[in-house]
């Protein structure tokens, strides 16, 4: 298991603490680095499961199974995850204490097989009941989006059918929310889109926003994030993606916020990945500031995740199958 950072490998004592960073100061160094970075690395948030059958992990779970039969499936499931995972431990010792080629090569076959099998065992577990969904296609005005006290319409409009954000608002019944997945389809038509999660109120909430600036006659989109806590603005953060995003053109967005992880989909690729763990709980909004215009087709959001989703992701972050 290699750390991030430094791409040395993690002691298995150290391990027990934090299996992504070999030390705490190269945890903090990765954290800084470029989205670029994040990108090449991104591509493995997927789990391995998902890789495999080339679909998408952060699929709308479906709907619970009869009870019946589903907590003997579970029972099932997760004996056979727990020899899995067993499988995968034993696997690396055994295959520990040499540093030759062949002895790595071995090692990533042994490491691939168990994640094979661990797949086949997370798509055999039966789905949790869903949480609150939210649908917003704004055909029945804004009085779910909640502006700022006192801030009235706050620039906002609706255009055909399309939703065009001014100040900031955030969805009503969103802001006691913990852990969702936020999905909306918009475009940028000059400069940013914007979007906020883990608001409690307008003046604590994390912000982010597409944007497409122009430098030198060329695109060039960026995610450009930062928070504010009581009213205070952090310091702005960019971080280009090597994603290509036209003006004037709709994509798909989804931003994930699971405990202090918030990842952000675009297209179906992911550009940008975080941690911070100050807000644990707090809705979505939209916002755009002087300059930027952008509009929405529709919005939804999904509270909470499977049990098999929430395994999808402990392994995804290299907690059992390492990230390298």
């Amino acid at each position: 298991m290699l750390c991030r950072y430094c791409q040395k490998p993690i002691s298995i004592i150290h391990r027990l603490v934090d299996s992504e960073f070999c030390s705490k100061p190269h945890r903090v160094a990765f954290s800084a680095r470029s989205a670029r970075t994040l990108r090449d690395l991104g591509e493995f948030t997927y789990s391995v499961a998902d890789v495999l059958r080339d679909t998408d992990e952060f699929a709308i779970p479906a709907k619970k199974r009869q009870q019946g039969s589903g907590a003997r499936s579970t029972a099932t499931v997760l004996g056979l995850a727990a020899v899995a995972i067993a499988g995968l431990v034993i696997l690396e010792k055994t295959g520990s204490g040499g540093a030759s080629t062949a002895q790595s090569s071995r090692a990533e076959a042994r490491q691939g097989t168990v994640s094979r099998v661990v797949g086949l065992v997370i798509d055999q577990m039966p789905k949790s009941p869903s949480g609150l969904v939210l649908e917003d296609r704004f055909q029945s005005g804004l009085r779910n989006w909640l502006p700022a006290p006192g801030s009235r319409m706050n620039g906002w409009r609706l255009e055909n059918g399309l939703l065009r954000p001014g100040g900031l608002r955030i969805w009503d019944g969103s802001r006691k929310l913990g852990d969702y997945s936020f999905q909306f389809e918009g475009r940028v038509e000059n400069q940013s889109l914007g979007w906020v999660v883990r608001a409690p109120n307008h003046n604590n909430y994390y912000a982010a926003k597409l944007s497409i600036p122009e430098r030198g006659g060329e695109s060039r989109p960026e995610i450009v994030r930062f928070s504010v806590i009581q009213g205070q603005e952090s310091r702005r953060q960019h971080f280009p993606i090597p994603v290509s995003i036209d003006k004037d053109q709709f994509y798909a967005f989804e931003v994930r916020a699971v405990g202090d992880r918030i990842l952000t989909i675009v297209g179906g690729r992911v550009v940008d990945q975080w941690r911070d763990a100050r807000f644990r709980t707090g809705g979505v909004g939209f916002f755009s500031e002087r300059g930027d215009r952008s509009s929405i087709r529709w919005a939804k959001l999904q509270e909470g995740e499977s049990f098999a989703d929430k395994l999808r992701g402990y392994l995804t972050f290299g907690l059992i199958i390492p990230v390298v």
